[in-house]
């Protein structure tokens, strides 16, 4: 049996935290308005899970933006979220912390425009992001997987709604907020 790395703990930890508080379904455009943790509630169980881990650490999936087929726009529901992950991280805290876009498309239509439309709309939502919220472009990278990596069956129109997403990862150096966190202060 091989040991356990701390990032593993770490991330097992995060991971039972997100489970147990409800929040599984949030930012995935499952969940109610109400029971939704904000971005700065997500990330603070995720920094405090991986506060242990030296150097950067990815610190999850934060939001996952739905779009309709053949669209790129960001869709108005998602700028709420959109404006308070980016004001949390220009905070001074969070100033080292990048954004990854990892844009997907269902299986309909041809793979390479598949690919295509999945890199459009992880750049729209990048561009979004710089322009509407001043977010610095050189924190954020994009990737674009057109139909792989299916979070559900395309043999259904529910499945290719979940398929068709941009998902925003977090990564950073949690170092400088966890700092001052005292432990019966952690979430």
């Amino acid at each position: 049996m091989t040991p356990r790395t701390p990032i593993t703990r770490c991330a097992c930890r995060a991971l039972l935290l997100v489970v147990l508080c409800g929040w599984a379904p949030a930012f995935c455009g499952n969940g109610s308005a109400q029971s939704d943790p904000t971005p700065l509630e997500f990330l603070k169980v995720w920094e405090w899970a991986n506060r242990s881990v030296r150097g950067e650490a990815y610190l999850g999936k934060v939001i996952t933006v739905r779009y309709e087929p053949y669209s790129s726009g960001v869709p108005d529901s998602y700028h709420p979220y959109l404006l308070e992950l980016t004001d949390v991280l220009k905070t001074p805290l969070r100033a080292g912390y990048r954004l990854v876009l990892k844009g997907y498309t269902d299986t309909s239509g041809d793979k390479e425009k598949n690919l295509t439309i999945s890199r459009k709309r992880a750049e729209d939502l990048k561009q979004t992001i710089v322009e509407k919220y001043y977010f610095e472009g050189e924190r954020i990278s994009v990737e674009a997987y057109g139909p792989a990596g299916p979070v559900a069956s395309n043999e259904t129109a529910e499945g290719r709604s979940l398929n068709r997403r941009v998902e925003i990862h977090v990564y950073g150096d949690v170092t400088e907020a966890v700092r001052f966190v005292k432990p019966e202060e952690a979430p």
